[in-house]
């Protein structure tokens, strides 16, 4: 049986590694609108160009991001009927708020414990288990900040900066979760179908 999220995943990844190329230099086009402005004003074009590409990149990610995290959960429930989340219950842990403030975590720790129950993907566990907090505070975190700067009439220089850089880092944490993800999903199945097999030849 072919996994159904391994193809969108990968997908997904590859929006990731291009908005982490159009981050960085959003990044780099605000630095310089920061703290060297004659500078910025021959790259305006650039930032411009940048930012509206990556408007329209962050758009089409979170919508894989969606059908992606629907087909995990989907398999998830094949490899193990009474895994606990189904997969429109993880699209609404993602989309409902407030209720996505737990939903988040919920997802992804849920999903840790279950690869720390199979030998082959404790490690990648364990792994997704020390990212989650950094994830769910830098996604939190980044909420709040650009809120803040939207409704700022004047917002400060360095915030609206740091504001970009800490969305990058999101982004970098986000494509380690989706490859490790990625990474433990076909090595449980692989288990579970030799276990099934050797539960076979015993029993015939």
């Amino acid at each position: 049986m072919n996994l159904a999220n391994q193809a969108t995943g990968n997908v997904l990844k590859i929006f990731l590694v291009i908005g982490m190329i159009l981050g960085g230099i959003v990044v780099l086009t605000n630095f310089f609108y920061a703290y060297f402005y004659e500078v910025y004003l021959l790259i305006f074009w650039v930032d411009q160009a940048v930012s509206i590409s990556n408007s329209v990149i962050w758009f089409i990610t979170c919508i894989i991001y969606l059908i992606w995290i629907y087909k995990v959960h989907t398999d998830l429930r094949i490899l193990n009927p009474d895994y606990p989340i189904t997969p429109l219950g993880s699209i609404a842990r993602i989309i409902i708020p407030f209720y996505n403030l737990y939903g988040l975590w919920n997802i992804f720790s849920t999903m840790s414990r279950y690869f720390k129950e199979h030998n082959k993907t404790f490690n990648i566990g364990n792994r997704l288990e020390l990212i989650i907090p950094f994830y769910y505070i830098l996604f939190l975190g980044t909420e709040i900040l650009n809120r803040s700067i939207v409704a700022s009439e004047v917002p400060n220089i360095h915030i609206f900066v740091i504001s970009f850089i800490l969305d990058l880092i999101l982004i970098v944490i986000f494509f380690l979760m989706v490859k490790n993800i990625l990474k433990a999903l076909p090595i449980i199945q692989s288990e579970l179908t030799e276990v099934n097999q050797n539960n076979q030849s015993i029993n015939s």
